[in-house]
């Protein structure tokens, strides 16, 4: 439900040896401007940064952004590279060991990434190491644009099984002055500036990651540079996760609240209702919770929810504990939830990503009950079901009325389906228009829908007819994501035992006790031209 914002670009490195500030920019059409080779803009970056001969890079800085301060310290070795990250009281690592990209967040879960931002991390690596210059073919000029006056050639950048990304370079000195990437609902950039020699290289000394809206900046401000230096090899040992403290199986009410499902939690003396979310990024706290516990939030963070909103801090809970299990020292983000959500649902808190990264969790929806342990614990039921779970959200590749897409797997969700409306802007007619409207309710309000139906839907092996779904309408914040097709909920959901294993990134799906895979059902609703 809530997609708070941070500073790396979902876990791939803000900024490193390329690392650029950003600039208002304008692209500029028919003006009878000529194609510039690709040869060209290569050749006059080249020239300029004379980056694509660094053999060992480290760095050391400054964050500030959101309310928050912080440090940064980036090694690269060849094609070893880690990165730390501080910003007030989370610390973030992102560790590249060849073509190999792992990433542990601020409560110390580890994930390789293996989907869109690994992909996304191939192409970054190709700008950070200068070696996209001598790979024209991975390169295509993708016209021009002004960046506060300055004239840019636009490179749209992909490497071999990568995602694109587009690099603004000065016409004139042959800088880049931007990057530009695909971010959820829309573009995000990194803006360089503060150029200086360092060992007769060009290097940006200021990096600004936004997504146009000032208020959310965090600027890198870099202090330290050492080129072709020898790097401690000790920088590259691989990162070890910390888990759920639980010393058996648990099984505990699974709990149903307006149309939602959640658990007791225990927290400050006190027990809470908090929603089981696989679509949040977080663990998130209603502020009468750290109220509770005497700790104030840090910092002023932007929530990417069904709209996106302000208000979101972030503190270290000591405890939070379900049936004796605990997450210790658990970095969370806090926000006002009865006013964000307009008084449509009422909960404590959310546990998302970093709960389900920490244990194996069996949700029996037919029977009402929540099992869940250390990772291995048990063994799942049903059939596995790979997740990309990159973006620190259940995705997983499904087929919807015969088209292949993304989606988010979303407990959080008390729908059977979203869809977002860029993946219905893309694929006209994949279901029919409805004049049956509705409301999809979320953190920072609500987004207007239309309710029509799929006529199938294939989820771990098995096909489920008449879906309804719920079309949203929204052109940004969370329910209007670029990367996913939709969510699918709990409604879906209901018809099987699901087991969560984020961690080993799979999910896996037994029928239940109430299945019905909806081939008697009707077509709902019913369907207008």
């Amino acid at each position: 439900m809530s997609r708070p914002s941070w500073l790396r670009v979902q876990g791939i490195a803000a900024a490193s040896a390329l690392a650029f500030a950003l600039l208002p920019v304008a692209v500029s059409a028919g003006r009878g401007e000529t194609d510039v080779p690709v040869a060209t803009i290569l050749a006059a970056y080249t020239r300029a940064t004379h980056s694509d001969d660094v053999t060992t890079y480290a760095a050391q800085g400054t964050l500030i952004g959101e309310g928050l301060t912080g440090t940064f310290t980036v090694v690269r070795d060849g094609t070893n590279e880690r990165e730390d990250d501080v910003m007030g009281p989370r610390h973030e690592t992102t560790l590249r060991l060849g073509d190999r990209i792992f990433v542990r967040n601020a409560n110390g879960n580890v994930r390789e990434l293996r989907g869109y931002l690994h992909r996304r991390g191939l192409t970054e690596d190709l700008l950070d190491s200068g070696a996209f210059a001598t790979h024209p073919e991975l390169a295509r000029f993708a016209g021009w644009g002004d960046a506060s006056g300055v004239r840019a050639w636009r490179l749209e950048v992909r490497a071999a099984g990568g995602e694109p990304e587009t690099l603004w370079i000065d016409a004139g000195s042959g800088l880049p002055l931007r990057l530009e990437f695909l971010d959820g609902d829309g573009p995000s950039f990194v803006e360089y500036g503060d150029w200086r020699d360092v060992a007769g290289r060009k290097i940006p000394f200021r990096a600004v990651l936004t997504d146009g809206d000032r208020r959310y900046d965090t600027v890198q401000q870099t202090t330290s540079v050492t080129i072709d230096q020898p790097v401690d090899a000790g920088a590259f040992v691989p990162l070890k996760p910390r888990l759920l403290a639980a010393d058996r199986v648990h099984t505990v009410p699974l709990v149903e609240r307006e149309g939602h499902v959640g658990v007791t939690v225990q927290c400050a003396g006190r027990d809470w209702f908090f929603l089981l979310d696989t679509g949040a990024q977080s663990i998130l706290v209603d502020t009468g919770i750290l109220k509770a516990a005497g700790i104030s939030p840090q910092g002023a963070l932007e929530v990417r929810g069904a709209t996106r909103s302000g208000g979101l801090g972030v503190a270290v809970l000591p405890s939070l504990a379900i049936d004796g299990a605990a997450l210790d020292n658990v970095v969370v983000s806090s926000l006002d939830l009865s006013h964000s959500i307009g008084g449509k649902l009422h909960f404590d808190g959310i546990l998302g990503y970093p709960f389900f990264a920490s244990a194996l969790v069996e949700m029996d929806f037919s029977n009402h009950l929540l099992r869940f342990g250390p990772p291995g614990s048990f063994t799942p039921r049903g059939t596995p079901v790979a997740l990309d779970v990159d973006r620190e959200l259940a995705e997983a590749s499904l087929r919807v009325n015969a088209i292949q897409a993304p989606f988010i797997i979303d407990t959080g969700n008390s729908a059977e389906m979203l869809l977002y409306r860029p993946f219905l802007d893309a694929h006209a007619g994949i279901v029919p228009f409805s004049s049956a409207g509705s409301w999809n309710y979320g953190i920072g309000g609500a987004n207007a829908t239309y309710r029509t139906t799929v006529d199938d839907l294939d989820i771990g092996g098995v096909t489920l007819y008449h879906r309804a779904v719920d079309v949203v309408l929204a052109r940004d914040g969370a329910f209007a994501d670029r990367v996913d097709a939709g969510n699918i909920g709990l409604g879906v959901l209901r018809n099987f035992v699901a087991t969560f294993d984020l961690g080993g990134a799979t999910m896996y799906l037994a029928p239940g006790a109430q299945f019905d895979d909806g081939r008697l059902r009707a077509s709902l609703p019913a369907i207008s031209s």
